[in-house]
């Protein structure tokens, strides 16, 4: 994915529910979220962000999870091929692995039925956990253990945030389930740790410990962040930038 000792920069896209026109349900101020069908939503939003992404000269993607429904995949993969992008899947929990594994094949998950891998740079081992249960299984977290055996860095690309975020989402059950067994795994491997996630549509940046979590905005809409009750903003998307620069990182959010 990277040329040894030169800067590179990758895409990363989340979110983007494809085929799933939100509906918000305010009757009792609690702000409750579903889904319906709608075969075209959100397909415009992938379009301009592939569209920018292709402009600056990026060739590489992570997808941080939700592609949408089921009957959407087809089309999703299908425009990463048409860009020709290098893909490397996240699962959300709008995902499944027994879908997402008929389209995408990196040879990395041979022989497992979750979406758990690695892959390294010059300085950072890259760590893909599949929280598309709500939850990173135990076989998940046997593998991780081993994994943070590194002396490199370690970047880890999750669906779900790790740590928490001050916001009305992180209270109404869409945390990750047992997230401080797996916050405790991370905080007592003393390595230098750096989370990409999404899940929550808002930016966040947390750290803790050796721990530092970089909560991504969605490439659907946006859920506001400092708010008493859950709001949207279904008129902002967008995705992050990720530069990895020797052992360095610098990354910036992409409004559209």
């Amino acid at each position: 994915m990277m040329n040894q000792n030169k800067s590179k920069t990758i895409a990363y896209v989340t979110d983007i529910h494809l085929g799933q026109q939100l509906q918000m349900d305010n009757e009792l101020g609690g702000g409750k979220m579903s889904y319906i069908d709608n075969p075209d939503e959100h397909e415009q939003n992938f379009i301009l962000i592939l569209d920018d992404i292709k402009k600056r000269g990026i060739t590489g993607i992570v997808f941080g999870g939700d592609i949408g429904t089921k009957n959407a995949n087809p089309w999703f993969f299908d425009k990463i091929q048409e860009y020709q992008f290098k893909l490397f899947m996240v699962l959300g929990n709008h995902d499944t692995f027994s879908t997402v594994s008929q389209y995408y094949n990196n040879g990395l998950c041979d022989g497992r039925n979750e979406m758990m891998y690695s892959f390294e740079e010059d300085h950072f081992m890259c760590l893909v956990l599949d929280s598309s249960t709500n939850l990173v299984s135990k076989v998940q977290l046997e593998w991780l253990e081993q994994q943070l055996n590194t002396p490199k860095k370690v970047l880890i690309f999750i669906h779900h945030p790790i740590l928490e975020i001050n916001t009305p989402l992180d209270k109404i059950g869409a945390a990750l389930k047992e997230r401080d067994k797996l916050k405790k795994m991370l905080v007592d491997s003393k390595t230098d740790i750096t989370i990409f996630c999404g899940h929550y549509h808002m930016a966040d940046e947390a750290t803790e410990e050796n721990i530092k979590q970089i909560t991504t905005i969605a490439a659907s809409y946006q859920i506001i962040k400092e708010s008493t009750k859950i709001e949207t903003d279904q008129h902002k998307f967008g995705y992050r930038l990720i530069q990895i620069d020797g052992d360095l990182i610098k990354t910036d959010a992409i409004l559209l």
